[in-house]
C-alpha cells in the first residue's frame, strides 16, 4: 500500500489499531501493562538461564548488566514476532472484510505491524523510566531508532504480507513459521553476544553478520545503552536498510499477485 493509500484509508487504519489495541486487553486486570509484563516476564526467564545457569560473559558489550542489555534486543523481536505470527493468518482471520471488493486487505497487515509496534513503544517507554531511575537514561543515542525503527517496520510488513499472502494457498504455513521464528530468535544475538560466537564458529559467524535483526538488535542497544557507532553498526545499518527495502518489495509484490484470487479460496 502506498502512502497516498495510507492516507486516503487512514480513519480505517486508525480504528482497526485502536480496536485491536483496547480489545485484547478489554476486561483484564492489569490492561495495557501486559505490554510490558510479557516480555519482563520472557527477560527473567531468559535471564536466569542465560547469565545465572550458563554464566554468559558481556565482556566488550555497551553494559554489563545482562537483563538491560538482552532486554534491548528482546524489544524489536517481540513486535517482529508478534506481527508474524497473527499476520500469517490475517486473510483468511478476516474473510468477511477481504472478499468486500471495496475493502483495501492490504490495510489488515499494515494494522497488525501498527499494533504490535504500539505495544512495542509502551515497552519501551517503560524500559526508558526503568533506565532513568538507575541514572542510565541514553539521552541523544536515542536518534538511532529512527533508522532502526523505519527499517523493521519495512521488513516486518513485507514479510507478514508474504506469509500472510502465501497461508491462503498453503494452509501449513502458521505452523511451518513457528518453528522458523524458534530457529530465527536462537540465531539472532538476543540473549548471547557476538562475540562468543567469533570465539566458537568463525564460519557461523560469518552468518550471523548476514541475519538483519543481528544489525537491528547492536542498533537498538547503540540507542538505549549508548558506546557510539563504529563502522561495523554503519555497515550493519546498511545491510539491514538494503534488506528491508528488498522484502518490503518482494512482500508487496507476491501479495498484489496473489490478492485477486483470495476471494475464490478463503
Amino acid at each position: 500500500m502506498s502512502l497516498v493509500g495510507l492516507r486516503r484509508y487512514s480513519f480505517l487504519l486508525r480504528e482497526l489499531v485502536r480496536r485491536d489495541f483496547t480489545g485484547r486487553y478489554a476486561g483484564s486486570l492489569l490492561g495495557v501493562i501486559w505490554s510490558f509484563a510479557q516480555p519482563l516476564w520472557l527477560l527473567g526467564l531468559y535471564s536466569f538461564v542465560f547469565s545465572t545457569v550458563m554464566k554468559i560473559s558481556l565482556s566488550f558489550e555497551r553494559s554489563d548488566n545482562f537483563s538491560i542489555w538482552m532486554f534491548c534486543g528482546l524489544l524489536p523481536w517481540m513486535a517482529i514476532q508478534e506481527s508474524l505470527t497473527r499476520g500469517a493468518t490475517v486473510v483468511t482471520d478476516n474473510a468477511n472484510l477481504v472478499k468486500k471488493l471495496s475493502f483495501p486487505s492490504e490495510i489488515l497487515v499494515v494494522s497488525l505491524v501498527s499494533s504490535a509496534l504500539l505495544h512495542e513503544v509502551v515497552a519501551g517507554g517503560m524500559f526508558l523510566l526503568v533506565l532513568s531511575l538507575m541514572g542510565l537514561f541514553p539521552g541523544v543515542s536515542l536518534v538511532w531508532l529512527i533508522p532502526a525503527i523505519a527499517c523493521q517496520i519495512l521488513m516486518t510488513v513485507g514479510l507478514v504480507k508474504l506469509t500472510a499472502g502465501i497461508h491462503v494457498f498453503f494452509r501449513d504455513m502458521n505452523q511451518v513459521l513457528g518453528m522458523l521464528l524458534n530457529a530465527w530468535f536462537f540465531l539472532t544475538p538476543i540473549v548471547y553476544p557476538p562475540r562468543l560466537v567469533e570465539e566458537a564458529h568463525p564460519a557461523l559467524a560469518a552468518a550471523l553478520t548476514l541475519n538483519p535483526l543481528t544489525a537491528l538488535t547492536e542498533i537498538y542497544r547503540c540507542a538505549f545503552l549508548g558506546g557510539g557507532a563504529d563502522a561495523a553498526l554503519l555497515w550493519g545499518l546498511l545491510r539491514l536498510a538494503v534488506f528491508s527495502v528488498a522484502l518490503f518489495g518482494l512482500g508487496s509484490f507476491v501479495y498484489r499477485r496473489l490478492e485477486p484470487t483470495f476471494v475464490d479460496l478463503i
